[in-house]
């Protein structure tokens, strides 16, 4: 069986940025678990992934436009490509529904 790698990447690239972003989220979260209770820790794991993701897809923004430092108008996410946008937004927006449910589960 021959696996369509530009298929894979055109069409399901943003699954895989999510399943990364869960990844990220965890690691981060045992990491800080020494310092925090287990619920902080995922909330703090979910935000970090959320900033990455960000920041990453700002940096390939500026780096397809050529922009100049100090690179603010990379800020302008409704300027970024469709790549870009369907890398972050379902990422991100994963990330912030979680927190969301965990601040609203109710703590013991």
């Amino acid at each position: 069986m021959q696996i369509d790698w530009s298929y894979i990447q055109s069409h399901w690239d943003w699954a895989g940025h999510m399943v990364e972003a869960l990844v990220m989220a965890s690691v981060v979260a045992v990491l800080v678990r020494v310092l925090f209770t287990w619920r902080f820790s995922i909330i703090v794991g979910l935000a970090f992934a959320i900033g990455h993701f960000h920041g990453r897809e700002k940096r390939d923004f500026e780096v397809s436009v050529k922009m100049k430092p100090p690179h603010l108008d990379g800020y302008l996410m409704w300027n970024w490509n469709w790549d870009q946008a369907t890398d972050f937004w379902p990422a991100a927006i994963m990330c912030l529904v979680l927190i969301i449910l965990i601040l609203r589960w109710k703590s013991p």
